[in-house]
């Protein structure tokens, strides 16, 4: 198995994946595949030796993992295979592909909750849900929360607002600060300004009821003496300095006297009914630990950091056997990705080509809801593109199957769904198959999804029409002007783009982009032929024929800023680049 070891204290460097040997579950243990592990700030600490515990090295992190049960150990019930679940482990083993854990630690996570919130929730989860109950914030009381935008802090806010509770987020951030108050936060300051206390007096018309101090040190020094004379003061964190301790005049709220399994559970139970709605901040893959641990250092993050195994690494493509689909699927299994291919017929040429790269195979047909849920189970990706529509009927087709991928990408709580749109659709092109594809693209802002919209503009293979001319001559006849330009992109650069989409889903996310890879005259297009192959090639001006996607390439057209786009991926294939690929 691949696994993240740390052999040397250090900085974030200090971690490297290695292959190491596949773990074997014991007596009263089982093996679980990780498709999710949960990073901790304290790891961060135990990784530079600055932790309440050192870990003997070589070490593996990580104590928080989620995911299926492989095998079980002797005396362990073997139906236990397959069941997703999540646990903590001894402290350590978790940054890897594969986890011993004790059975009697198994958390079954409820049918509907993806494995990325179940974990995120096992730690924070529990640990906020037993503050809660042991501080007991009741109706109309007023509650301070530390690092309200945190993994922790954000669950607090929203516990608290359920209960009846009017809540300060206190955050270190706007970005965090806006996000407590998403999740409930009446009021929110920032603890890094020096007056933070009497803003928060201010505010309020006087004491707290309860602090929940997750920072420790100053910070949480300072909030406790905002709370009333016996306040409870719930302190659970030292990120910021040494544990709070609680002056005489206010209340130190323990911990309950409850199984954290239990809590845990409760936790998972809260969040698949929709009323506990954990925040992640980062997702990262395996290989990338390094990078996740110096963002939760540099207190960029909001809320819980994640990292994705590769072999849970799953992204559902559709259209796979496709021109977009294929060049996704291709870019992403370079990268490590784990393809789910949907495919209407597995027995196909198109589709037996991908199976021999390593994609899986799954059958089904965007017009079945249940084949396409079926094909979405437990991905962390979906890429979403549906065949090319030109009449009426294939038109709402279209936007039919692009609405019900978007429907159940939400109802599954897929973590990232990337919609290959086209450029132009966000304008009033009064072109049909543009037309389409914005109203799915409105339907998947009104769902709120993480979500990536690439627009790409017009295809370089639909002018390989071309590459075998009838006669001596090669005669480029387009509907367009002599001089204009013609925005051009390879299928390969949508593929580029969309692994970039999954691979930096902290960049990618909420982002609307249309892309190019050239822009050419038809004159241009023929020259480029003509170096390629050493044919004569000429271009010859066609009138629109009142077809109106060609007169509004005339208009206006597409809008792609290269400059931009060639800064974020050098290598963007020219059209006779594209031509010396598949021609030479």
């Amino acid at each position: 198995m691949r696994a993240v070891v740390l052999r040397e204290y250090g900085g974030p460097d200090s971690l490297a994946v290695e292959e190491l040997p596949d773990p074997v579950p014991g007596p009263g243990q089982v093996l679980i595949e990780v498709a999710v592990a949960g990073i901790t700030f304290v790891e961060t600490q135990l990784r530079a030796d600055r932790g309440p515990r050192r870990v003997e090295l070589p070490a593996v992190l990580g104590n928080g993992v989620g995911g299926p049960v492989l095998a079980v150990g002797e005396g362990v019930d073997e139906t236990l295979t397959g069941t997703r679940v999540v646990s903590t482990l001894d402290g350590t083993g978790g940054y890897a592909e594969l986890a011993v854990a004790a059975a009697d630690r198994l958390i079954p996570v409820p049918d509907g909750l993806p494995l990325e919130e179940a974990v995120t929730l096992l730690a924070d989860g529990r640990t906020a849900v037993g503050l809660a109950r042991a501080a007991a914030p009741r109706p109309g009381e007023w509650v301070l929360v530390e690092a309200a935008g945190g993994g922790v802090g954000g669950l607090l806010v929203q516990l608290a607002s359920a209960a009846g509770a009017r809540v300060v987020g206190a955050a270190s951030s706007a970005a965090k600060r806006r996000h407590a108050a998403s999740l409930g936060a009446e009021l929110t300051v920032d603890y890094t300004d020096p007056d933070w206390t009497d803003q928060v007096r201010a505010a309020v018309g006087g004491p707290v009821d309860v602090v929940f101090d997750g920072v420790g040190g100053s910070i949480g020094t300072a909030a406790q003496t905002l709370l009333r004379d016996g306040g409870r003061l719930s302190s659970y964190g030292m990120a910021g300095g040494a544990m709070t301790t609680a002056d005489p005049r206010v209340t130190q709220v323990g911990w309950p006297e409850t199984d954290p399994r239990d809590l845990a559970q409760e936790a998972l139970e809260l969040a698949a009914a929709g009323r506990l709605r954990p925040t992640i901040g980062g997702v990262f893959p395996l290989e990338s630990a390094a990078e996740a641990h110096a963002a939760i250092e540099s207190r960029t993050v909001t809320g819980k950091s994640l990292l994705l195994p590769a072999r849970a690494r799953t992204i559902l493509v559709t259209g796979a056997t496709g021109n977009q689909g294929g060049a996704v699927s291709r870019a992403l299994l370079d990268r490590g990705w784990a393809v789910r291919a949907l495919v209407r017929d597995p027995d196909s040429a198109a589709a037996r080509a991908l199976a021999e790269l390593g994609a899986t195979l799954h059958r089904g047909d965007l017009d079945d809801p249940s084949s396409v849920r079926a094909a979405m189970t437990g991905v962390h990706g979906v890429f979403s593109v549906q065949p090319f529509a030109w009449t009426e009927e294939e038109l709402a087709r279209e936007v039919r199957q692009g609405v019900t991928l978007a429907d159940l990408a939400g109802e599954l709580h897929v973590a990232h769904l990337v919609y290959s749109s086209v450029g132009g659709a966000e304008r009033d092109t009064g072109i049909g198959h543009f037309a389409s594809k914005a109203a799915v693209e409105r339907h998947i802002a009104g769902l709120r999804l993480p979500a990536t919209i690439l627009r790409p503009v017009f295809f370089m293979t639909n002018l390989l029409a071309y590459a075998d001319p009838p006669g001596g001559e090669r005669v480029i006849a387009l509907p367009f002007t002599p001089g204009q330009r013609m925005q051009l992109i390879a299928a390969e650069d949508i593929g580029h783009f969309a692994a970039e989409a999954f691979d930096d889903p902290r960049r990618w996310i909420g982002r609307q982009v249309e892309i190019a890879g050239d822009a050419l005259t038809g004159a241009e297009i023929a020259a480029a032929y003509e170096r390629v192959t050493g044919t004569p090639s000429r271009f010859e001006p066609q009138p629109t024929g009142g077809e109106r996607m060609y007169e509004w390439f005339r208009e206006s057209g597409y809008q792609a800023d290269l400059d931009t786009l060639r800064k974020e991926h050098p290598a963007l294939l020219s059209f006779e680049s594209f031509l010396r690929r598949r021609l030479t």
